[in-house]
């Protein structure tokens, strides 16, 4: 009798062991299949400055972007292997649009897909103005949202001029980065001289911030090839 009760303590103990070594490894799956290396929100500035022809070389500048053989291996060589991004268009007061939702990708296949995706992404808005303060804030809050554990979190926006409507982006520039984000930039310079030094000095911020720019729309592809390459780690730059 008293060898039995001591077997089915015994049984007991190694099933609450088992068990919980299970709920681990469970725990440890998951985390996997969630964790990036860097979680991305793209916000593209749709705003009126933007015209159909320059809208269809950004959309389509992206999705060769993010599915170059370049892209690919930087993700690839990255710790996790794996990055998150999502996709917003943005333009004046209360204008936020997110066209992609969070998308875990890691393969050639997965970043290809994504890029078909984006290729087929409709324009939000035409003949709005250009609030770069509620951007950075829609971007911060779905970063918030975000079901993935990143190691880093960015903002990525890209536009051809600066706010002219709404606050001050600096507010919400400054809030991002008190929340560990950091907001990187594309500026389409166009005949805007000065808007590489207006992104440097109101948008972006955070640890190892920077600006990325393009003489036009014709040279957003590349631009965003180059950025989309320094913010994934990669140290293969051109």
């Amino acid at each position: 009798m008293v060898g039995n009760i001591k077997n089915i303590r015994l049984i007991t103990i190694i099933s609450v062991l088992v068990l919980g070594l299970w709920a681990v490894i469970h725990d440890n799956i998951s985390r996997a299949a969630s964790g990036v290396d860097v979680q991305i929100v793209i916000a593209l500035d749709v705003s009126a400055s933007v015209d159909a022809s320059e809208f269809k070389l950004m959309r389509e500048g992206l999705a060769a972007a993010i599915s170059s053989p370049q892209v690919v291996s930087a993700v690839a060589n990255g710790k996790r292997g794996a990055i998150a991004v999502s996709v917003v268009q943005w333009s004046g007061f209360t204008e936020q649009e997110l066209k992609l939702d969070w998308t875990r990708l890691s393969t050639f296949s997965e970043l290809n897909d994504f890029a078909a995706r984006i290729r087929k992404m409709t324009r939000r808005y035409k003949d709005g103005a250009t609030d770069i303060g509620g951007a950075l804030n829609f971007s911060r809050e779905l970063i918030l949202a975000s079901p993935f554990q990143a190691v880093r979190s960015v903002i990525d926006l890209a536009g051809d001029g600066p706010n002219n409507v709404n606050y001050s982006p600096v507010i919400e520039r400054d809030r991002a980065i008190k929340q560990g984000m950091t907001i990187n930039g594309l500026a389409v310079i166009g005949e805007v001289s000065v808007l590489e030094d207006y992104f440097v000095q109101f948008i972006i911020g955070g640890p190892d911030a920077f600006v990325e720019k393009a003489s036009d729309f014709d040279g957003f592809s590349r631009a965003m090839e180059r950025k989309l390459i320094r913010e994934i780690g990669s140290m293969f730059l051109f």
